[in-house]
């Protein structure tokens, strides 16, 4: 009798460690059957059994580009109705959200957009939503989506030069109209938000607003740690313990099984020059009270789009060399771009 619990504990302890620490998973590279084009500080969503991306750090719409699991292909849709980059995009039922986007201006001093943009995957076309109120226009936000309405916090108001914050928003996608919520805890931009149960979870980010008195210090290397997350049932702000064992800014947050994945990114410290990143850690908030890290992605990537699809976690683009800031291409900008390298975590 023993000897049977003995088996059966040895049987079950793997699956109750998933279950008390979360899961890692192993990244793989996507043999896609074509490719699309390059692109960076983009947005990336599942709908209907396909992933939809998004945007480009760049001075013109460009196409959206439909990814087809089941047959490995890409295939270039309508392009965007205006530039669009620096957002974390949201997929409500059968329409596509960009709540906040750089739209016009260059690097550093991007102008946010005026209005909500919504893509319907069925239709394939584009919408324009309701109008963003002028004071709390702003990208590099997270966003996310709760019980039919769509949710924005932080981001920065002023290209990457000024009005880090910590701003919140609701947006309904029926009547078009926004409600300014209670500011988060901390400031931040380059950040990303998502939903477990009744709880939004806002991770990663920087303040790109910091300039350092004896220019020492380079915003990159003022990451934001902490996690802050909202309680839909109490609506109140509190912060976690278990804060990211290395910060970033420009990574991706997502919900998997009710754990959340974050990974890329870019970060400089004190001593080290700015850079993306392939870091990729999780944690399960209702019982863990610190980040593990698990596989590293393939590719260093800053500006990186990353969905869920079939329990598996898609990221695509973002900018893989140099020292940031500028977009691919520019003077002092990164040396390439990552799309036709999709990868795929899958769990262990």
């Amino acid at each position: 009798m023993k000897k049977v619990k003995m088996l059966t504990f040895l049987f079950l302890f793997p699956f109750w460690c998933n279950i008390l620490l979360g899961q890692g998973g192993k990244w793989e590279v996507v043999k896609t059957a074509n490719t699309a084009p390059n692109c960076s500080e983009c947005g990336m969503a599942a709908v209907d059994g396909k992933l939809y991306l998004l945007g480009n750090d760049g001075d013109e719409p460009t196409a959206v580009e439909l990814f087809d699991p089941k047959t490995l292909t890409w295939t270039k849709l309508d392009k965007t109705p205006i530039v669009m980059h620096h957002f974390q995009a949201v997929a409500y039922k059968n329409r596509i959200y960009i709540l906040d986007a750089f739209s016009a201006g260059s690097f550093p001093n991007q102008i946010p957009m005026a209005n909500v943009y919504s893509y319907d995957t069925r239709n394939k076309i584009w919408e324009k939503g309701g109008e963003i109120p002028s004071e709390r226009r702003r990208a590099g936000a997270g966003a996310a989506e709760y019980r039919g309405k769509l949710y924005l916090v932080a981001g920065i108001t002023h290209g990457h030069q000024s009005g880090t914050n910590s701003m919140f928003d609701c947006y309904d996608p029926e009547t078009k109209t926004w409600t300014v919520l209670q500011d988060a805890p901390h400031i931040r931009d380059h950040c990303f938000a998502a939903v477990i149960k009744d709880k939004l979870f806002v991770v990663g980010g920087r303040n790109t607003s910091y300039r350092d008195p004896e220019n020492k210090i380079p915003f990159f290397a003022k990451t934001v740690l902490d996690v802050d997350v909202y309680d839909f049932a109490s609506e109140k702000w509190s912060t976690l313990s278990a804060r990211l064992p290395l910060g970033s800014g420009g990574g991706n947050l997502v919900n998997l099984n009710n754990i959340l994945y974050y990974m890329g990114g870019e970060r400089a410290t004190e001593t080290e020059r700015n850079a993306p990143r392939k870091n990729t850690y999780f944690l399960d908030p209702s019982v863990a009270d610190k980040w593990t890290e698990t596989d590293s992605l393939h590719f260093a990537r800053n500006g990186v789009a990353a969905s869920v699809l079939n329990n598996k976690i898609y990221v695509a683009g973002g900018s893989g060399g140099g020292f940031g800031g500028p977009p691919p291409g520019r003077a002092n900008g990164p040396e390439q771009n990552h799309t036709v390298d999709l990868e795929v975590l899958i769990l262990k």
